[in-house]
């Protein structure tokens, strides 16, 4: 049996929805082993369409039960993360990261077709009392992509990811170390990453490009560098490389003399595992990881030092190699291409602030050009 009845005089008239619509319509079936089912909707036309699908699915013979269909959120979580095939190895431990800390802990032990928008917005919520609200919008942003996911595989109808109100992220202008500074962290570095420090000053370069850095990509000859593919390995003895984080992130960085001579004696030393230009302390490629540990590091002696604060990462050093362009007059074009920006527009997103204010001298250019005819 399926059949379909109005319910609106019933006494329980007042369930409703996840959307706070009332549940007027009710579709009962019965189910091949005899079990009696039944799901209310708002109006008409969605319990029509159910009452179809059971039918149909019955006639069929390919009906599946509907304790059979309850799918364990972490369950499918696991599912999900196993066919993210096509990202690399960084961004998969990021995911897994994510998922651990985050999103597991606020829906383990939940059937996937039972969570709501609300219970979505509250894990939200939650996240963003102990969480930067960019890191918020990561978790969000892998949650969101699995519950798609989750729709197309057929186990949900539709996303609860949706209408979702995120934490504001704040836009904090840059401010660059001083060169006193940067001096103090190459000082401070545990003598084999010091070269490191005065490279990535030198060059701009992303920590994962200049950790990714091999010999046969270095001119000494020309004084040229060529970036076209990032470190994103986890196993310090067995590199791995992969394209640059964009297409125009591709490009050749020239280097002054005194880049050549740090770049000659570095060769001159013992070599790097896979032909890297740097490497830990055991010659292996430095991971991502291990990088941070060594920044961190830094920070906390000259924090304690009472030196000021020296930022949360390698990429403090290309802030700093941005702004002596910048003041040094490079265009917002050229400054693009040396840090290996999309185009000038995210150059001036991220570092408008430092560029000169011309107002006075452009008033000094025009004033006095065109003068009033004597009468």
């Amino acid at each position: 049996m399926a059949a379909i009845e109005d319910r609106w005089q019933r006494k329980d008239k007042t369930r409703t929805d996840r959307y706070g619509q009332g549940l007027r319509w009710r579709v009962n079936w019965i189910e091949p082993d005899g079990r009696r089912r039944s799901a209310s909707f708002a109006v008409k036309a969605a319990a029509q369409a159910k009452l179809d699908e059971v039918r149909g699915d019955l006639h069929k013979g390919v009906y599946r039960p509907v304790d059979a269909r309850r799918t364990l959120f972490e369950d499918y979580a696991a599912s999900w993360q196993e066919q993210q095939i096509h990202q690399r190895d960084s961004s998969r431990v990021n995911i897994d990261r994510r998922m651990r800390n985050d999103v597991l802990p606020s829906f383990t032990g939940r059937a996937l077709e039972d969570i709501t928008r609300q219970e979505v917005q509250a894990a939200v919520l939650t996240w963003s009392r102990t969480l930067a609200p960019a890191t918020v919008k990561v978790s969000y942003g892998y949650l969101a992509s699995m519950m798609k996911a989750a729709v197309l595989d057929g186990h949900l109808d539709a996303s609860p990811c949706v209408g979702i109100r995120m934490p504001k992220i704040e836009h904090v202008p840059i401010v660059p170390l001083p060169t006193e500074q940067v001096q103090r962290i190459a000082n401070t570095m545990q003598a084999h990453y010091r070269p490191m420090v005065a490279f990535c000053a030198a060059t701009g370069m992303r920590s994962s490009e200049m950790r990714g850095l091999t010999w046969d990509r270095v001119n000494l000859r020309t004084g040229t560098v060529r970036v076209d593919r990032q470190f994103i390995g986890t196993n310090s003895r067995t590199p791995v490389w992969g394209p640059p984080k964009t297409r125009s992130s591709i490009r050749s960085i020239a280097i002054g003399p005194a880049t050549v001579e740090l770049l000659k004696t570095l060769k001159e030393g013992p070599a790097n595992a896979g032909g890297l230009v740097f490497g830990n302390t055991f010659r292996g490629a430095i991971l991502r990881n291990t990088a941070s540990d060594i920044w961190r590091e830094v920070r906390e002696t000259i924090r304690e030092a009472k030196h000021g604060d020296i930022g949360d990462g390698w990429h403090q050093l290309r802030h700093y190699h941005a702004s002596i362009l910048i003041q040094g007059g490079m265009s917002p074009v050229a400054v693009a291409h040396r840090l290996g920006h999309k185009d000038a527009h995210e150059t001036l997103n991220t570092y408008a602030h430092m560029f000169p204010d011309d107002d006075t001298r452009a008033s000094a250019l025009s004033d006095g050009l065109i003068l009033p005819t004597p009468q």
